[in-house]
């Protein structure tokens, strides 16, 4: 008995090149030439030994139809007999290689016989002489003419128009809010789009979770056309399998493939170049989605306009009839006791100060945290504050200022021509001196005034550009105020030169009063970036001196300000009001009279001596005293002189206070407000900014994402294809759609481990490509379908 061999490999001829011609009338046919009959039969029979033939699909029917041309020819034995087990093995192998089975005709199936005995086989044997068994391909519901291949357009534009949306959208949100650095003020302006900012953060969180979904959508319509395609076709049934899961969109397939790959130790595809492809963009865009909600965070902050309506809104703060109407010396004292008492400066309400476009001084729009910088080189505008950012034109006091520490005379330009001998013991002690070029100089020592501080013995010179008559002026007007009789006072481009120079030294305490203090538990610090021309000098033999160099200059005048980015622009300077009796000091005039600790100079230079200016300048600076124990007694020591740098600092916060003193008279949160007309102020509001996650590199990420699916959209949605998407079912026509050579035992297990499907074909093409009426099938060697062919 011939005994059945099963193939080594799939052979193209099986199930892409059927090679008897077909028939569009839906059954295989028999030709008689005494009678009409149709016998339809599909049969396929597995050996399992020499004596034993298993049949494993039967299928027949009687109908009348058309009558084929074509015979069957049954090849015998070489000596010409047969069995009719061999007969019927014979007819099973040719039903095999004549016949592709589908499930989609439309004959009713019939259960297979319970058995086969000798008379069954010897029924088969008979039509081996006489009868034509034809190849047939039949879709249910498919006329014989065929239908053409369907277009999904509608899916086409929408996997186009999906993934553009959302990445516009985030563009626009990004562009909207998320550009801007931290703590800009660019969030603020009110465009009318994208305004409230709750709905656009929730938005990401819900799209996020959507749009993966989305993309499985948009990508499930190009895997079914280039499947059809020969270069993106899956090389065999299990790839194919693979491609109809979705996988590559699916972290389990992911971790899946990285296992087989950490397995067999070296990169290979196991998927497939398509199903590659697809995982790395699907990768891309499963890790950026979820991060895009961390790209932006909610925060408290304000809204603005960019239609300026002129509203009128209350601040705080000086205007230009109010700026002078105060006397002049009592403005300076209070400033002088804000300044010694330790008082920072501080701005009120909003705390807001304006620079110049492209100022190197940074200002925090998006707080109310700002201070006065230390280095205000570049000009500073202070307008009146409010309780939100402004913009519109406003009148304030344009200033600048800065402090360097000098560590040679030769950075001096007053104090390097300093009198060394000047005689200060006399019965009607001068506490100053003019140089030659009318400049001036003051003096303070530790006997000429009260000094709290015991152990440091300290002497001050303070060099300035001022000349006698401006330094004493009495009115506080003409000369060295902002109102002015004859001429306009000097603006920002007039400096005012102040220089210090202060020696000291310090000394260990054995005893304050009845209390004993043991030196060990200090340390004493005396100068260490001292000045070397000033040591030992005549007048202060022993001593070191420490020195510093300030310039400023200020004008008051109208100005725009922008509260959104922190500028002022288009300055123009004005006059105050004339004060009878006087009015304040200029920003940059006042500070000689706040360090040496009087309102008013005379021309003789002999102001009083009752105050402790070395204390004012170390309570200045927030420097502690020493105590004597845990309660805080007060030791009347200091455990190290004035440093160069706190001498600095001193005479910078000299300069912010008077600042805050002239525009805000000091209050942090003055009760008296104003109404200011020709501004429009922002109000509170929720904004947007950027969160932990850069927003750059996810929109980077979303791009790449989009514009894959994007291109593959364009380039395979609108072709022509047999199926809208790869799906089981799809899948299911083709295995029920299978050669006969392919058994079900042989798929038994897991899908991975069915050798079989690595030998079925895995591009999805024409069968019968030679025909006016095509099939859609697995196809072998890329036979690609005919956009223009009609398929049943």
């Amino acid at each position: 008995m011939a005994t059945r061999r099963e193939p080594e490999e799939y052979s193209p001829s099986v199930y892409s090149q059927p090679s008897m011609n077909h028939s569009r009338a839906g059954t295989m046919r028999t030709d008689s030439s005494n009678s009409v009959a149709t016998l339809s039969t599909v049969s396929s029979i597995s050996t399992r030994s020499d004596e034993t033939i298993v049949p494993t699909q039967t299928q027949s029917s009687t109908s009348l139809g058309y009558f084929g041309d074509e015979k069957v020819k049954v090849e015998g034995k070489a000596n010409g007999s047969q069995t009719p087990n061999s007969t019927l093995l014979n007819l099973s192998r040719l039903a095999r290689v004549g016949t592709s089975y589908t499930p989609l005709l439309d004959e009713q199936p019939m259960p297979p016989p319970p058995n086969l005995n000798s008379s069954t086989t010897l029924h088969y044997s008979n039509l081996k002489s006489s009868d034509t068994i034809v190849s047939q391909h039949k879709t249910a519901d498919v006329p014989e003419f065929g239908l053409p291949l369907p277009r999904f357009v509608v899916r086409g534009i929408i996997s186009i128009i999906i993934p553009i949306a959302l990445v516009v959208y985030y563009f626009i949100t990004w562009w909207r809010w998320l550009r801007f650095p931290e703590g800009s003020s660019e969030v603020w302006k009110r465009t009318g789009i994208l305004d409230n900012v709750n709905i656009v953060n929730y938005s990401w969180f819900i799209i996020a979770t959507f749009a993966l979904n989305l993309g499985t959508y948009a990508v499930a319509g190009s895997v079914a056309a280039m499947v059809m395609r020969r270069r993106w076709a899956p090389k065999n049934f299990r790839r194919l399998i693979i491609l109809a899961g979705n996988t590559f969109q699916d972290p389990a397939g992911w971790f899946d493939a990285l296992v087989k790959i950490v397995r067999k130790r070296r990169l290979y595809k196991i998927n497939g170049a398509l199903w590659d492809i697809l995982a790395f963009f699907s990768v891309i865009g499963f890790a950026a989605w979820p991060l895009t909600g961390l790209t932006m965070q909610t925060e408290d902050g304000f809204t603005i306009s960019r239609r300026y309506k002129g509203e009128e809104v209350f601040v705080v703060g000086r205007n230009h009839s109010s700026i002078n109407g105060r006397d002049g010396a009592l403005t300076t004292s209070r400033v002088t006791t804000f300044w010694s008492s330790g008082f920072s400066p501080q701005l009120p309400l909003r705390r807001q100060f304006y620079v110049t476009p492209g100022s190197s001084i940074q200002v925090n729009v998006s707080t109310s945290d700002n201070t006065l910088p230390d280095d205000a080189s570049e000009s500073i505008f202070l307008a009146p504050q409010g309780t939100g950012p402004m913009i519109g034109q406003s009148f304030g006091l344009a200033i600048r200022y800065n402090c360097t520490v000098v560590n040679s005379t030769s950075q001096f330009t007053v104090l390097s021509r300093r009198n060394d001998t000047f005689n200060l013991d006399g019965l009607n002690p001068a506490y100053g001196y003019t140089l030659p070029d009318s400049t001036v100089i003051l003096l303070r020592n530790k006997s000429s005034g009260i000094n709290l501080i015991s152990n440091v013995n300290a002497s001050l010179e303070l060099g300035t550009s001022m000349t006698l008559s401006e330094i004493s002026d009495p009115t506080d007007s003409e000369s060295i105020g902002y109102a002015s009789l004859f001429e306009p006072y000097p603006g920002l481009n007039h400096t005012i030169v102040i220089e210090l120079a202060l020696w000291q030294t310090i000394s260990p305490i054995e005893s304050y009063g009845r209390i004993s203090v043991n030196p060990e538990n200090f340390n004493f610090r005396d100068a260490e970036n001292d000045i070397p021309e000033f040591r030992n000098t005549i007048r202060y033999p022993g001593q070191k001196a420490v020195g510093v160099r300030c310039e400023a200059s200020s004008a008051i005048g109208n100005a725009f300000i922008n509260g959104v980015d922190g500028t002022y622009t288009n300055f123009t300077q004005v006059n105050a009001t004339i004060r009878n009796g006087g009015g304040i000091k200029r920003f940059e005039t006042g500070i000689p009279h706040m360090i040496v600790q009087t309102p008013y100079i005379p021309g003789g230079f002999a102001f009083p001596n009752n105050v402790d200016w070395l204390s004012a300048l170390y309570a200045s600076v927030e420097m502690s005293s020493l105590t004597t124990n845990a309660f805080g007694d007060f030791l009347g020591a200091a455990p190290s002189v004035l440093q160069a740098d706190d001498l600095r600092n001193a005479i910078l916060r000299a300069y912010k206070t008077h600042a805050v003193h002239i525009m805000y008279d000091g209050l942090a949160d003055p009760t008296f407000a104003w109404r200011l007309s020709n501004v429009t102020m922002g109000t509170k509001a929720m904004i947007l900014t950027r969160g932990a996650v850069a927003p750059e590199v996810i929109l980077g990420m979303l791009i790449a994402w989009a514009l894959s699916i994007i291109i593959l959209s364009l380039a395979y949605q609108f072709r022509r294809r047999w199926t809208e998407t790869l799906d089981g079912y799809t899948i299911f026509r083709f295995g029920v759609d299978r050669p006969d050579d392919v058994l079900p035992e042989m798929l038994a297990g897991e899908f991975d481990n069915a050798a079989v499907l690595e030998r079925l074909p895995g591009m999805v093409g024409d069968l019968e490509p030679d025909r006016d009426v095509g099939y859609i099938g697995l196809v072998r060697g890329g036979r690609e379908a005919d956009w223009g062919k009609r398929y049943g």
